[in-house]
């Protein structure tokens, strides 16, 4: 049997791809601040999937609390196959001139240097055995500017590029990586929109509507198995057509 881990795996796109993989077949490894949550959601998938799944408690505060976790779901689960680096401070709010060093560093220390970590942590286990696949998640965000996500924005730039070294250095270990850009995911946090604020949102994608928590999930589904064997360091982007956009996109007038 094969393992995945999952960071942030308790709620939205995590629960989602940690659903996918469970119902494949693969033993389930997921995190969250909250343990007690953490495992509360893994038991439910162990009940619903008949796979082992193990929930554990990580707050990203050092690389020894994050080799720990990795450490723990190999002992448990016996293998780590696929790491997916879920988990992401949003950084709403945060622009280049509003954003003070406490803040700065929270963003920077969930999504770069936990990011970092967790997938150094990920390959450590993976050279014991073999090989496996890191796949992370991204964001269209990453690729350009937006108001108020300075912080965030190059943040997630900064994971597509750790994504190709670790291809590049890690791929005599049979290990591959690679990224996600995300554009707009309907989670629960669109819950508290209005339909005319969803509609003008889709009104700004080429497709007409953002993804769905399962449409990532199928995304890094397709990057974390041997369906795509021979990839590895790229950036695959599921974003309903938002980033071909030079100009805010408008439908032709007829």
């Amino acid at each position: 049997m094969k393992n995945i881990l999952i960071t942030g795996g308790t709620v939205n796109t995590g629960l989602a791809i940690a659903r996918q993989f469970a119902q494949n077949g693969y033993g389930i490894a997921i995190t969250s601040r909250d343990q007690k949550k953490a495992e509360r959601t893994a038991s439910e998938l162990a009940s619903e999937f008949s796979v082992p799944a193990k929930g554990y408690g990580l707050s990203f505060t050092s690389a020894n609390e994050i080799r720990e976790v990795f450490l723990s779901a190999e002992r448990d689960l016996g293998s780590i196959d696929v790491f997916v680096a879920n988990a992401a401070h949003l950084g709403i709010n945060f622009g280049v001139m509003n954003t003070d060093e406490q803040s700065f560093c929270d963003i920077v220390d969930v999504n770069i240097k936990g990011t970092f970590f967790c997938c150094q942590a990920a390959a450590e286990v993976m050279k014991r055995h073999g090989g496996g696949n890191i796949v992370t998640i991204g964001s269209v965000q990453g690729t350009g500017a937006v108001r108020g996500r300075a912080v965030y924005s190059m943040t997630k730039a900064a994971i597509s590029l750790l994504v190709k070294n670790i291809a590049f250095e890690l791929g005599e270990y049979n290990i591959r990586a690679n990224n996600v850009v995300a554009g707009a995911i309907h989670s629960d946090r669109w819950n508290a929109l209005s339909a005319e604020e969803i509609a003008a949102r889709r009104a700004r994608y080429p497709v007409g509507r953002e993804s769905t928590e399962q449409e990532i999930a199928n995304a890094v589904y397709f990057l974390g198995t041997d369906q795509s064997a021979s990839i590895t360091g790229t950036d695959l982007t599921v974003d309903s057509g938002i980033s071909v956009c030079i100009l805010p996109y408008s439908k032709e007038s007829t």
